[in-house]
């Protein structure tokens, strides 16, 4: 039942929900499809204008405030210092903006989405008690958030905060020794859009299709897998299908890789589908679906509904994708930025049916696959923790 539709009792729990952006981006995709189910708490979205991410909250009655000022893009992986002051000064100028926000003074607990969202929160949170969670998204090293990004991270954000959510137990082991004793802490699943989980799959007799979902960015390792998939397939009838779109600076890497299939020799078997709204129907059309991040994946959504579509899957291992992927059981992992390896587990699928349909069928039966419904009851149960009273607890401007 939603906040609003509650009967009698105490009043729901207001959660003032921060995002650095309102673009789409995994952890934007993800908390929205947090706040577009029915949930028990009161939700407030405060993020800067621009993007699509949250597009159609409104309607689902959470309030959206889109004041926040907008961040330098780079700033976390710059190595100048100019730029680094810059977005240190964006990052103030977007925490005085909270703290002046009448929401923040509203607030039962504040849930910072990303790492820039949390360091935002924890300069305009400072003097005053309302408990802060932040969502662990990236595992939290220098190499995932930039050397200046981790450093701003874990000394402005990381001290201060009263529970974090990650997504893997590989992210929040990446930050364990950071916390403060006494944080709050818990492994959640990150809503991945999943409606129903396939239960009998269905594999085609051959593979005509292998398709790969993600940003176009080069650490998700598009262009790793259009080498691999030029050893196996150029030449064939075989199509390799990439549903992703890049932002901001990333644009550079999408001519790279449309030129790197010209090289190649298999321009005319890849499709560039841009951003896909409906990735279900996107996984539910293609026959083999490929993960290749070249450095440790946080969680990996894109394996989550492979595994919950029972697709045949190969992904990269390391972090959250090998926490839930047997290699041989219910998908099959291959060492990072190895497109020879890649190519071979390809290889190895398409020259078997019976495997395909072996690793469907464990797919089909991984456990504990969250819906999206059940991800917002175990976010609830992990924010009600901080506010058992919520409703009787009085913040500035009530």
């Amino acid at each position: 039942m939603s906040a609003a539709d509650q009967a009698g009792g105490a009043e729901p729990m207001h959660v003032l929900h921060v995002s650095h952006t309102g673009h789409r981006g995994g952890a934007e995709l993800a908390l929205a499809r947090l706040l577009a189910t029915e949930r028990s708490w009161t939700a407030t979205l405060c993020c800067p204008p621009g993007g699509d991410a949250f597009d159609g909250l409104a309607t689902q009655g959470v309030t959206v405030d889109q004041r926040l000022p907008r961040l330098p893009v780079g700033g976390t992986r710059s190595r100048s210092p100019m730029l680094a002051a810059r977005y240190i000064a964006a990052l103030r100028a977007a925490a005085s903006t909270l703290r002046c926000s009448p929401w923040f003074g509203r607030a039962d607990l504040i849930h910072a989405n990303t790492a820039a969202a949390g360091i935002i929160c924890a300069l305009a949170n400072r003097g005053r008690q309302v408990p802060l969670v932040v969502h662990l998204r990236d595992l939290v090293t220098p190499e995932s958030m930039g050397r200046f990004g981790y450093t701003a991270f874990t000394r402005l954000a990381l001290p201060h905060v009263d529970g974090v959510i990650a997504n893997s137990q590989a992210t929040l082991a990446s930050a364990a020794d950071r916390l403060p004793a006494g944080v709050r802490r818990v492994v959640l699943q990150s809503p991945s859009g999943l409606r129903h989980r396939v239960t009998e799959p269905q594999v085609r007799s051959q593979v005509r299709a292998i398709g790969m979902v993600g940003r176009l960015q080069r650490w998700k390792g598009q262009h790793v897998f259009l080498r691999a998939f030029a050893d196996v397939f150029r030449g064939t009838d075989c199509r390799a299908y990439l549903a992703g779109a890049p932002l901001f600076e990333e644009t550079a890497y999408e001519q790279e890789l449309r030129l790197l299939a010209v090289d190649l020799g298999i321009a005319d078997q890849v499709s560039f589908l841009g951003h896909v709204d409906d990735v279900p129907s996107f996984i539910d059309s293609v026959d083999v679906l490929v993960h290749a991040s070249v450095r440790p994946e946080p969680l990996g959504q894109t394996v989550l509904q492979a595994l919950a579509h029972a697709k045949p899957l190969i992904a990269t291992e390391g972090g959250g994708p090998s926490e839930w992927i047997r290699s041989g059981v219910n998908g099959l992992l291959v060492p990072p930025d190895r497109p020879e390896e890649l190519a071979a587990a390809l290889r190895k699928l398409a020259g078997s049916r019976e495997l395909r349909v072996e690793l469907a069928t464990g797919a089909a039966a991984t456990p504990g696959i969250l819906s999206d419904a059940a991800c917002a009851m175990a976010h609830a149960a992990f924010f009600e923790a901080f506010a058992p009273a919520a409703g009787s607890i009085q913040r500035e401007g009530r």
